[in-house]
């Protein structure tokens, strides 16, 4: 495997697009960089992306990249150092022209389920936090195929897991309104409601926060839907007890 710090040496950071627009399936951007990896495989940087790279509890978006040079399918997407890099297998020609315009495309069916789940789990989360308790810590949490689950520090006795699910449930049918917000860090606090481990956060000038309208606001660079009603159902399949804790796990349905 190349050495991600040397395909992204000397880049600016990637313009990721979803985090203004989760719905957008295709974009026409800028070749940055290619560096094969085999004769038939390697990273492409672009200067902007419609792909969520593995990290952030979600996993990594994959599709397509094309210009009449060459044809690409991504496998999967990384990140370092703030530039997104796309792993690939150039099916057609090859991307060897830097500056050249491309066409990205994303599988939508993926990534659109990646939004219900990752949405779902602020859902839930805010379900345990009220139903379990408010001094709950998280540890961390996994918004996607094959097994979604939030993660709690500390013991219980025991889970409700059709209270969690009806609580989860009456937010998907009320159709609250789902958006992010950019915020200082002075502002954050003011913003932020309902996000465990705050002090956790990095330094930053500016942060991306979710707002499930009248439910939660939590600092996130994830893919949601727009509206609670879109997530479907949400099941509550089971609880895992952990050495250091406890593990929710939920799916969603139509």
């Amino acid at each position: 495997m190349v050495n991600l710090s040397t395909i992204a040496s000397g880049l600016q950071p990637t313009n990721r697009l979803y985090l203004s627009d989760s719905y957008l399936k295709s974009t026409e951007t800028t070749l940055l960089r290619y560096v094969p990896e085999t004769r038939k495989s390697g990273y492409i940087v672009t200067r902007d992306t419609i792909m969520h790279p593995k990290g952030g509890a979600q996993p990594s978006d994959t599709g397509s990249i094309e210009s009449p040079s060459f044809r690409a399918t991504v496998k999967k997407v990384l990140e370092h150092s703030g530039v997104v890099i796309h792993y690939c297998e150039v099916t057609d020609g090859a991307p060897t022209l830097e500056g050249e315009k491309v066409s990205m495309s994303i599988d939508w069916e993926k990534r659109y389920l990646v939004m219900r789940l990752h949405t779902a789990g602020h859902i839930v989360d805010h379900a345990v936090l009220n139903e379990v308790g408010h001094d709950l810590l998280s540890s961390r949490a996994f918004h996607g195929p094959p097994e979604s689950f939030v993660e709690y520090m500390g013991k219980i006795n025991r889970i409700d897991l059709d209270l969690l699910a009806e609580v989860s449930n009456e937010i998907v049918r009320a159709s609250k309104r789902v958006y992010p917000v950019w915020v200082s860090r002075e502002e954050l606090w003011r913003v932020v409601s309902g996000a465990p481990n705050m002090e956790r956060l990095p330094s930053l000038e500016t942060y991306r926060v979710i707002v499930v309208e009248g439910v939660n606001a939590i600092p996130c660079g994830g893919t949601h839907v727009a509206n609670t009603g879109e997530v479907g159902r949400i099941v509550i399949t089971g609880v895992k007890e952990l050495e250091r804790g406890f593990r929710v796990i939920y799916n969603v349905t139509e």
